[in-house]
């Protein structure tokens, strides 16, 4: 063998003698993260059942002595629920007219099915109760009786309904909200009003301020005759002149 295959054989040698170092270098270092990835699963291994499984019932029993356990458990006292007493949407001791109007619903859209009678004041206050806050609306037909409109059916027995009502329209406007702080001023002085949406033939929708709800036009024309024109319009800053009765549908 000459001396130049000497040279290459070894320098192939020292090739192979590195690259098995190298080999061996990378496979120790993979073997170091795996022991170090294992150790780390077992510590959150660990932590998981510490944080989740009950501790060893001999060392409870070893804090806890068997004679305080029963004295604990003798001192469990399992309370009964109270029953629950279903309570109306508000409550007024006595019939007030004026507090029944302000409890009374504001707005009221065309096509609503709706139940209406006409009777006395203690009948009257039982249906409003009864219906609950913004479900009905009331109005004053004479003394002694009221017209009361329901939203939610007649709970009481013996009544009658009626699906025909009236009102006195005072104006009319494109938008709700350009009739809304006068409807309040007037509930809040006393008077049965409330926005009605309405629907021409044509499609076009318009609100209107109505005051009361009655169960013929006689008696709304009568209303309108007693009215005081004057507070209203001082109240609402409308000229009510055109006022007419209108049925409410």
């Amino acid at each position: 063998m000459t001396e130049r295959s000497i040279g290459i054989v070894i320098r192939v040698l020292i090739v192979i003698i590195l690259g098995l170092s190298i080999f061996t270098f990378l496979l120790g270092g993979y073997a170091y993260l795996l022991k170090k990835e294992a150790e780390s699963y077992r510590l959150i291994i660990d932590e998981i059942r510490s944080n989740f499984l009950p501790e060893e019932s001999e060392e409870i029993e070893a804090a806890i002595p068997a004679t305080r356990l029963s004295e604990i458990s003798s001192e469990v006292v399992i309370e009964r629920p109270q029953p629950v007493k279903p309570e109306r949407n508000f409550y007024l001791e006595t019939f007030d007219y004026e507090q029944l109007i302000l409890r009374s619903f504001d707005y009221f859209m065309e096509g609503t099915d709706f139940s209406y009678v006409v009777v006395n004041s203690d009948v009257a206050f039982k249906l409003c109760v009864e219906a609950g806050e913004l479900n009905y609306f009331i109005t004053r037909i004479e003394d002694g009786l009221y017209g009361v409109a329901s939203l939610v059916g007649l709970p009481l027995e013996g009544l009658y309904p009626s699906k025909i009502v009236y009102g006195l329209q005072l104006v009319s406007h494109t938008l709700a909200d350009g009739l809304a702080p006068q409807v309040i001023n007037l509930r809040a002085r006393g008077y049965p009003a409330f926005v009605y949406r309405w629907t021409t033939s044509d499609g076009r929708v318009f609100y209107s301020a109505i005051l009361g709800l009655f169960p013929d036009l006689d008696t709304v024309r009568a209303y309108s005759s007693n009215l005081n024109v004057a507070e209203v319009e001082e109240l609402t800053g409308w000229r009510i002149s055109d006022r007419f009765p209108r049925r409410i549908e």
